[in-house]
């Protein structure tokens, strides 16, 4: 298995890093043998993009809107419901060199790639699900979602109407109760959570907050236990979990897999982890290319169906 991975600062990870992954559905079946050897990319090749020769959506808009008011009927906080989108290429690219095109817009980002045989699966992550160096553990809170402005003023006023949604705080409340409810009992004293500011990528802004505590132990299996409580956070699912992962399960016509899955590494004293969002799988010379969205009160299919296409545009240019 050949990988490139680097930080949302461009910073590589130690040389004894062992790379794993869980995908969203804990029993699906994945693409890549993680106990294989595992060589490091550290130089990607000069950028590159693939031709489509055909797409389609799973779901198409009309079904996705239905989807949308079936969830909303039931009145849950929180579900996030994804779309697939289908590219059959005109022959199979380099994922790598698809991920070096991918990097250079790929502003304050987590950008990866896992590549063995004729699978690959890459893309550019903004949200860490924790980062731990030795007894200290990071973890972040990220949600709702406004295009990046043309200009200055134009950025800044959609930032500012993120801050002030209602709807949006909706989305991100019940990510910082689950992070707190689910590592507390893993931490001495509360976590420490900074205020509610703006995570901003290149071509959208999220509503972002991060914690940090200090863990009671942390032996060889601390990760794990850490990814069992936090795994799927309600980011990438919903809330309550297990009414939000059922639903999910009933609605989306495909197997989401690494899409929304923990990625990442340990190695002595040190583990870092994401949430495999903005990404893409390969498989021979058909990609599939996945993002989704918060669903709750207030929430209207029309615009959540934008808000999936403002985040597949970071693939333009890429995905000719």
């Amino acid at each position: 298995m050949n990988i490139y991975w680097a930080s949302r600062e461009g910073i590589l990870p130690p040389e004894d890093a062992r790379f794993s992954c869980i995908p969203f559905e804990k029993d699906a079946a994945l693409p890549f043998d993680f106990t294989a050897p595992q060589a490091r990319v550290k130089t990607l090749p000069p950028p590159a993009a693939a031709t489509v020769v055909k797409r389609s959506y799973l779901p198409e808009k009309s079904e996705w809107v239905s989807s949308v008011k079936s969830a909303l009927s039931l009145g849950m906080p929180k579900v996030v419901l994804a779309r697939c989108q289908v590219l059959e290429l005109a022959n199979r690219p380099d994922p790598f060199a698809l991920t070096a095109a991918l990097q250079e817009r790929s502003k304050a980002s987590y950008v990866f790639c896992f590549s063995q045989g004729d699978a690959a699966f890459f893309g550019a992550s903004p949200e860490r699900l924790f980062y731990r160096q030795g007894e200290r553990v990071y973890s972040e809170a990220m949600a709702g979602t406004r295009p990046r402005g043309k200009t200055l003023e134009e950025d800044d006023r959609l930032g500012e109407e993120l801050l002030e949604s209602g709807k949006d705080f909706r989305e991100l409340l019940p990510v910082r109760q689950f992070l707190e409810e689910a590592l507390s009992p893993f931490c001495e004293g509360p976590l420490d959570f900074s205020p509610v500011s703006l995570h901003k990528t290149q071509n959208v802004q999220h509503l972002y907050s991060c914690c940090k505590a200090v863990l009671k132990n942390f032996g060889s299996g601390i990760d794990r236990e850490i990814l069992s409580k936090i795994h799927p956070t309600p980011a990438l699912c919903g809330f309550p979990s297990d009414a939000a992962f059922s639903l999910i399960r009933k609605l989306e016509p495909f197997q989401r897999g690494l899409y929304g899955g923990a990625l990442g590494w340990s190695s002595e004293g040190v583990s870092e982890w994401i949430v495999g969002i903005r990404s893409c799988l390969l498989l021979g010379s058909r990609a599939y290319l996945y993002s989704g969205t918060g669903i709750v009160a207030g929430s209207d299919p029309e615009e959540e169906w934008e808000e999936l296409n403002q985040k597949g545009r970071l693939y333009e240019g890429i995905f000719l």
